[in-house]
Formats: structure tokens, C-alpha cells, sequence
């Protein structure tokens, strides 16, 4: 059924640009220049984000401008995404990828030339185009170098090693320090090697887009309501855990060390689960698994306050729930990969960041607002209700699609 349901989307869907495939041993240089990429830029984001926040915290910069500075990127993301599918048309994926990494690298320099906090909203903001256009692109590259039997496997590869790399950050900034020039000439200096897997392993590997797509941008929302929401989801989600659940853990009687401890086993759970949910998904139905995946969100979220009294129990089912939820992400993009090619895959992964950025957004205002309400729990209750309507969202659109169309999410 799979292979008949693949064969009918490829009649109606646009094809990879490329005109011959690539050999085995291409394929694997093509992954190996685009995850190295990736994970460089991460480890250069995981310690610029903190480094900045501390600096801003240091100078006693107001939280209200902290938090809108902290904002610029997701704004960049809304500026920018809407236009790469375009834009690959008249740029190369390599120079493209080169040109988003050079600017984030030379933007690291500019926050300690430029120490007025007000010149930190532009510099931000570029630099956030740069981020979008490396996640997106390099999120289309990937899914497009897979097939049906291996994409959930390379989705979750890319998403453990980008955890990684992310949780290599803070590390590289405890060896750097925050003082003086040195942590913004290493991070930059490590963003800029991410150019290099690119030169040395991807030259003449890249997909190419020529067409257009054939779907408005906004209109995958339509087209693939689950597996776009996803995304939404799982950036309110994240965004809320990071910002949000180490009050929750204070206000609910854990110490400071146990609520910033939190944030690691939730981690954790991301790096431990994402490979693990890829593979299940190569080898049942994804609808199935983007289910699964919704409904332990769900669980996970209202098992929380029931925990609060034992740090054991706690760090278990944050973990748990870390690494579940964590699959939103992996397996919507799986299946976006499965449904669309070309064109369309570029517009459909430049949806899906959107929708992130958009949770990225929303979530923490709507959390913050319920905990004024019912303090701690208003945390709950927001979380809880946006997974739960996402959960009616995929079981409507599991139950109403047929075996013929797996991956029409």
C-alpha cells in the first residue's frame, strides 16, 4: 500500500530538481556536510543564547527588554521563511547556506562592538534570518536525501545530534567565560567552521529547486494540518519547558539546584528518544506514531503536578515526557518529507519552522497569563490545553485518513 501511495504522490507532486540520484556513497557525503553543518551552528547558538542573556542580566537590562530582544529571531523567522523556496530558485542551497553562515558568524563579533543594548535588536534580528535560512534549508536537504525506508532514522539522527550539539554550548561557554571579547570571537569563530563541512563533503551534492511549488505557503496548514502543527506545538512546548517549568519547579516547593536540574533531564529525554522514535516510524505508520507521540504529551504534561513531591518521580516522568514529546518534531517533519518533494518540501519545512516559531511565541505570554490566574498550576492547564487540542487534531486527521494515504497529515 506504502509503495502504491508513493508512487501516486510522485504523479502529482513535484520531483527533487536533481536529475540522476546520488550514489550511496554521495548520499552519505551529502549528510555528512549538512549534520556537521548543523550541529556546529548549534553548539555556536546553545552558547550565544545564555551568554547574551547573562550580559543582559548583568547590565540589569529590564526582563521586558530582555524577553523582546530574546524575540528578535522568531520575528526574523516570520520575515524570512514565507520567501526560501523563492529563493532557492535564484541561489544555490550550498552559497545559500555559506552566505547564512558567514553572517551569523560575523554577527557574534558585533554585540561586543556594539554595547548599546538598543543596536542589539537589529544585530539580532539579521542574525536570526541567518539561523531560519541554515535550519530551514539544512531541514530540506535532509529530507530530501531520504527515502521511505530510512527517513524517520535520518530525521531523528539529525535531531539527536542537533540536541547534542545544542547541549554542548553551555559547556563551551563555562570554559570561555563571559568576560572580554573571547567568548564572542570562539563562538563566531565556531560558527563560521560550519562553513566548512559544506565546502569539503557537499560541493555539487545539494538538492536544487527550479519550480515552484504548488501550494501557497499557508496552505499546508490545510494540505498537512498535523503534521505543520506539529511544529507549532512542540516550539510552545520547548519554549515553555525552558522558560517556564523552572518557576513552576520553584513556586511548587522544589530548591533553585532542582529547578534549573529540570531543564537538563528534559534534554535529556530529547537526545535520548529522537533517534529511537525515528527508526519506529520506518517501520509503522507515522500517523500512528505522530499519534502515540501527541497522547504522552498530553499524559506527560498533566502527570506533572502529581510528581512535584518526589525529585525521583519528577525527573522520571519529565524525562519521559522530554523525549515523547520530543517526536512531534521528528516524525512531522518525516512525514512532510514523505508527503511533498522539490518545491513543495522546501515550502512545506519553511511552514512547519514557521509554526514553531509561532509556539516559540504564544507559548510562554499564555502560560505565564494562566499561572496569574492559578499560580502554579495555570502552567499546567495552558500546556495541557494546547496539547490536548492537538491530540483531537491528530486523531481526527488519523482516523479520517485512509491506509492508502499514509503520511496525508
Amino acid at each position: 500500500m506504502e509503495r502504491q501511495s508513493d508512487m501516486q504522490e510522485s504523479q502529482s507532486l513535484n520531483l527533487e530538481a536533481r536529475e540522476e540520484p546520488l550514489s550511496r556513497a554521495d548520499r552519505r557525503r551529502s549528510l555528512i556536510a549538512v549534520i556537521a553543518c548543523i550541529t556546529v551552528v548549534g553548539i555556536g547558538l546553545g552558547s550565544s543564547i545564555p551568554l547574551l542573556a547573562l550580559l543582559m542580566e548583568r547590565r540589569q537590562i529590564p526582563a521586558l527588554l530582555i524577553g523582546l530582544n530574546t524575540a528578535m529571531p522568531a520575528i526574523a523567522t516570520f520575515m524570512l521563511t514565507p520567501f526560501i523556496p523563492r529563493l532557492l530558485r535564484r541561489v544555490p542551497v550550498i552559497p545559500f547556506l555559506l552566505a547564512c553562515v558567514a553572517v551569523s558568524a560575523l554577527a557574534m563579533p558585533c554585540y561586543y562592538i556594539f554595547q548599546n543594548v538598543w543596536l542589539w535588536f537589529p544585530i539580532r534580528f539579521v542574525n536570526g534570518l541567518a539561523i531560519t535560512g541554515l535550519f530551514v534549508v539544512s531541514e530540506f536537504w535532509i529530507n530530501s536525501l531520504a527515502d521511505e525506508k530510512n527517513r524517520g532514522k535520518l530525521m531523528g539522527l539529525y535531531g539527536t545530534i542537533l540536541s547534542c550539539g545544542f547541549a554542548a554550548g553551555p559547556a563551551l561557554l563555562y570554559l570561555a567565560g563571559a568576560d572580554g571579547a573571547l567568548p564572542f570571537l570562539l563562538i563566531g569563530s565556531l560558527l563560521l567552521a560550519g562553513g566548512a563541512p559544506l565546502l569539503v563533503f557537499g560541493r555539487g551534492l545539494a538538492p536544487s529547486i527550479k519550480e515552484k511549488p504548488s501550494h501557497g505557503f499557508l496552505t499546508f496548514l490545510l494540505v498537512a494540518p498535523a503534521a505543520t502543527l506539529a511544529g507549532l506545538i512542540y516550539g510552545a512546548t520547548e519554549t515553555n519547558i525552558f522558560n517556564m517549568l523552572p518557576i513552576y519547579a520553584l513556586r511548587s516547593g522544589m530548591g533553585e539546584q532542582a529547578a534549573a536540574f529540570v531543564l537538563t533531564i528534559f534534554a535529556a529525554g530529547n537526545i535520548a528518544f529522537q533517534f529511537p522514535i525515528g527508526l519506529i516510524a520506518d517501520r509503522i505508520d507515522r500517523r500512528a506514531v505522530l499519534l502515540v507521540c501527541a497522547a504522552g504529551g498530553f499524559l506527560g504534561i498533566l502527570a506533572i503536578p502529581f510528581t512535584t513531591f518526589s525529585m525521583p518521580l519528577f525527573a522520571l516522568v519529565l524525562f519521559v515526557f522530554g523525549g515523547v514529546v520530543v517526536g512531534l518534531y521528528t516524525v512531522g517533519l518525516t512525514l512532510l518529507g514523505q508527503r511533498f518533494r522539490g518545491a513543495d518540501l522546501a515550502a512545506a519545512n519553511a511552514a512547519f519552522v514557521m509554526m514553531y516559531s509561532t509556539g516559540a511565541l504564544v507559548g510562554p505570554p499564555l502560560s505565564g497569563f494562566a499561572m496569574d490566574l492559578w499560580n502554579p498550576h495555570g502552567l499546567i492547564v495552558a500546556m495541557g490545553s494546547l496539547c490536548g487540542i492537538y491530540l483531537i487534531v491528530a486523531g481526527w486527521r488519523y482516523a479520517k485518513a485512509s491506509p492508502e494515504a499514509q503520511g496525508a497529515l
